[in-house]
């Protein structure tokens, strides 16, 4: 049967077991992806999904339960689990099923011509950007890794109080990492794009950027240990934000999980930083105009010149904190719980170039890579010590690569440290239902372990 059709079986069979709030969630996606080695496809991938979540309170709790399947067996089966679900759930804490009119934004973030691409486009496109990176240097060795793939969502809330929401998005990613050397050593660079178009994708300047970043780290060595003033490039300023991103949500406040708790309204950053999260972001590859719960979104500023103005909020923490949530209900897939993550979250951009930047950072270290986030980071305390490479600059200029470093310091310290933003707003690979993005930041100092 279709989905409208079990939807209306589904809730019929709801309110037949005495079920007055309830909520059926589905998502599905059609996935293309490509990976080619030496000339040859080495991996080929075509994937469908589809899954419903359905939630019903049950004596003042919420079960859960979720299915693959649009038969009658699962109607009965949904309905039965979140019953037997919320009977032996202990937890006090209440949900809520959204009980609000909704106006929901207009977004536009499928892009039908993206869907009509051919496979065979696909495949050249991709045995191209190898092919690019290969003749871009005859120091390059081999290529460790080439991909393409284009990925389209579609997800959809109904409720017992009328919510019907639907949404669909898609996108195409395409990545390289070739190899060079010099001598005995290797050294490697993934440059990758994420596109709402395949005619945005230029498998020459693709190429010719990740080779000649792989280029620029020949050479590299420890730099002796101290502190720097430093700048973050905006792709490692965005990994360290989705790192602590969690300091954000109420859900981690409410549980002490956050250094932030009790800060509202109160400055935690530097004046010239703006903290967003923006679900209406115009190709933003979170965005979507209602939230995991069906209440609608909407942009607002996390920090504000360094002003705390309000942490994330689902039903659930708002009416903990006494508020009104924040569009924030996460809901990553058909089978998870109701929780609260970031969608398009990101530091606002400056007004300094990138080269102006360099010359105000003027003696000091340009970090351009970051490993160990899931290690060398406390998202609690904020605390970090990772892996790091990137180049000493002196009198605003580079003067030699730097690596076998490890760059250490405090998130919370940092956002208050934040000399200058720069205006080259990046966001890296999304993370779960989330999606992280950041200018450069030239920072005060941070500690550094070399030689």
């Amino acid at each position: 049967m279709d989905l409208m059709e079990f939807k209306k079986l589904l809730f019929s069979k709801a309110e037949e077991n005495g079920l007055e709030e309830y909520e059926l969630f589905y998502s599905k996606g059609e996935n293309f992806s490509i990976n080619v080695y030496e000339g040859d496809i080495d991996k080929y991938s075509v994937s469908s999904s589809m899954g419903l979540g359905f939630r019903a309170l049950v004596d003042g709790k919420m079960g859960y339960s979720y299915t693959e399947s649009l038969d009658e067996e699962s109607v009965e089966f949904l309905v039965g689990s979140v019953i037997d679900n919320a009977r032996n759930i202990d937890s006090e804490e209440k949900e809520n099923i959204n009980n609000l009119p909704q106006d929901y934004s207009k977004l536009e973030t499928f892009n039908k011509s993206l869907e009509k691409v051919a496979a065979g486009e696909k495949i050249d496109l991709a045995l191209q950007l190898e092919k690019e990176a290969k003749n871009a240097s005859d120091k390059v060795a081999s290529i460790r890794y080439c991909s393409l793939g284009t990925y389209t969502e579609e997800k959809g809330i109904f409720n017992c109080h009328g919510i019907e929401a639907i949404h669909k998005n898609n996108f195409l990613f395409a990545a390289v990492t070739p190899i060079v050397k010099e001598g005995e050593k290797a050294y490697d660079n993934m440059s990758y794009i994420i596109a709402k178009d395949i005619e945005e994708v230029n498998p020459a300047l693709l190429a010719r950027t990740a080779v000649k970043e792989a280029l620029s780290r020949i050479g590299g060595e420890a730099v002796p240990s101290g502190k720097y003033k430093v700048l973050l490039r905006n792709d490692v300023a965005a990994e360290i934000l989705s790192t602590f991103s969690g300091a954000f949500s109420a859900e981690n406040v409410h549980k002490g999980l956050s250094l932030l708790k009790g800060k509202e309204n109160t400055i935690i950053g530097s004046e010239n930083l703006t903290l967003v999260d923006n679900p209406l972001l115009v190709d933003g590859l979170a965005s979507c105009p209602f939230d995991g719960e069906g209440v609608a979104t909407y942009k607002k500023s996390i920090i504000e010149k360094g002003r705390l103005r309000t942490f994330l909020h689902n039903l659930k923490t708002a009416q903990l904190f006494g508020l009104k949530t924040t569009g924030n209900a996460s809901r990553p897939s058909y089978a998870s719980r109701i929780g609260v993550a970031p969608t398009n979250f990101y530091i606002e951009a400056g007004k300094a170039s990138y080269e102006e930047l360099l010359e105000e950072l003027k003696e000091g270290l340009l970090i351009t890579d970051l490993a160990g986030t899931h290690s060398g980071a406390n998202a609690i305390t904020g605390d970090f010590s990772l892996a790091a490479k990137g180049f000493y600059i002196s009198q605003g200029k580079v003067v030699k690569a730097v690596e076998q470093i490890t760059v250490s310091g405090n998130f919370f310290q940092l956002l208050k440290d934040i000399l200058a933003i720069g205006k080259d707003l990046k966001f890296t690979l999304p993370s779960a239902s989330s999606h992280y993005g950041s200018p450069s930041l030239l920072i005060k100092e941070l500690a550094v372990a070399g030689k």
